[in-house]
């Protein structure tokens, strides 16, 4: 059972440029006046993206907490593309932390998985009543971002931009939507 997701490093660089915006919204590129609004909703475009996608847009370090080691012999890791696993740690009914290292990365297929190592076991301990294991991951496109999601996030800024004082129309959010649907997530 996952117990939680806790964003450890957030993205550095935004999958489209504050320069990719202007253009699209046919802005004058010299202008900065609206910079500081148009990065913010470059930000808030993004996260909405990640959010419905259940992806994640760019370089980030998460940890997913998991109250016990699964019955199967392998662990899915939200946020895809997954890069590397950092660390596998778990706290054992005392309470003390060790460092779980029998375990293969498989970042081919989506989303990644942390598997067993061939004739390995999770752990022979009882774990800890609750948040027993940690695994902190790093996930993302590092680049190559999938076109559609960087046309999904120009068209949302666009929106914000076109709504600034008003709601956006709900059937202009599902057009958003429905360009990230073929590339959404659904097992978590």
């Amino acid at each position: 059972m996952i117990t939680g997701l806790k964003l450890i490093n957030p993205i550095a660089t935004e999958p489209i440029t504050l320069a990719e915006v202007k253009q699209h919204l046919r802005l004058d590129p010299d202008d900065t006046s609206e910079d500081t609004q148009l990065n913010s909703w470059i930000t808030s475009a993004r996260e909405h993206g990640e959010s419905y996608t259940r992806r994640a847009f760019g370089t980030q370090t998460w940890e997913l907490t998991l109250d016990n080691f699964p019955c199967k012999d392998y662990i899915e890791i939200p946020k895809p593309p997954l890069q590397s696993i950092t660390s596998i740690t778990y706290k054992d009914s005392a309470g003390t932390e060790h460092t779980f290292t029998d375990y293969i990365v498989d970042i081919d297929n989506e989303p990644g998985k942390v598997v067993l190592a061939y004739g390995k076991h999770w752990s022979i301990f009882t774990p800890y009543p609750i948040n027993a294991v940690r695994i902190r991951f790093v996930c993302g496109y590092s680049d190559n971002i999938l076109t559609c999601f960087k046309d999904a996030l120009k068209f949302h800024v666009g929106l914000y931009y076109k709504y600034r004082d008003e709601a956006i129309p709900k059937d202009h959010i599902d057009t958003v939507n429905r360009i990230y649907y073929p590339n959404r997530v659904f097992t978590f």
